[in-house]
């Protein structure tokens, strides 16, 4: 007859060889995924580079609008503003 103790000691190893198998398999799997993602990061790093001198010409363009428009304005206000006050000296006088 065959000994339980042996038996056991055999499956036990039996399982153990597949589980350490089945960890090799997976952990070349995730290493190839890593690998994978890896690469897509470092695309699209390089893509957001590329846009980054787009934004920066957007935003001088945007900066240099936004100071015209304030000289534009300034212009404008003090211009009804003296008006306004010639208006006021006439009506007074």
């Amino acid at each position: 007859m065959i000994d339980a103790e042996l038996l056991l000691k055999v499956i036990l190893y039996t399982f153990l060889i597949i589980l350490i198998v089945v960890g090799i398999i997976v952990l070349l799997n995730v290493l190839k995924a890593t690998k994978k993602i890896n690469l897509i990061l470092d695309n699209v790093d390089k893509k957001a580079n590329q846009l980054n001198s787009t934004f920066e010409i957007v935003d001088n363009v945007t900066s240099t609008i936004n100071g015209v428009s304030n000289k534009i304005s300034t212009f404008v206000v003090d211009g009804v503003s003296k008006v306004i006050d010639r208006k006021g000296k006439k009506k007074d006088e």
